[in-house]
């Protein structure tokens, strides 16, 4: 891997409320092992939202976002195995230090910020696999 600045789950978060503390309060953030985020049924973590796969070792890994599901479109990078040069996603599967920290908006009528976060997370938390789609 690269040079890369890999940032600490508390790093990850304080982005988003530095550049998105005015709203805060419309979004649930949550931090879960991918080993609990597999059996996940709750409400709160099945959500429309922003998802942000991560490891100590790498710090960001991908970032992304769901209008639907966050959780579930997080886990299908591992299973579908988005990868680029440096890092295949599979290898998370049974990666017991991978988190996942999810930004799920509380009411759908929120939707409009998921845009925004997500292109904002993706820029600023230097992803190993930036998304392909944000320039």
């Amino acid at each position: 891997m690269n040079n890369r600045k890999r940032l600490s789950e508390d790093e990850v978060i304080s982005f988003f409320e530095h550049e998105f503390g005015f709203v805060k309060n419309r979004f649930l953030v949550q931090n879960i092992s991918l080993n609990e985020a597999r059996s996940n049924t709750e409400i709160s973590v099945n959500s429309p939202g922003i998802y942000i796969h991560w490891r100590d070792d790498l710090g960001v890994i991908k970032v992304g976002k769901s209008q639907s599901n966050s959780k579930k479109r997080a886990l299908e990078h591992i299973k579908d195995n988005t990868k680029n040069d440096e890092f295949e996603m599979r290898c998370l599967e049974t990666d017991e230090n991978a988190r996942l920290i999810l930004f799920n908006i509380l009411d759908k009528g929120n939707m409009h910020w998921l845009l925004s976060l997500e292109a904002y997370m993706d820029w600023n938390t230097n992803p190993v696999i930036p998304s392909g789609r944000i320039g």
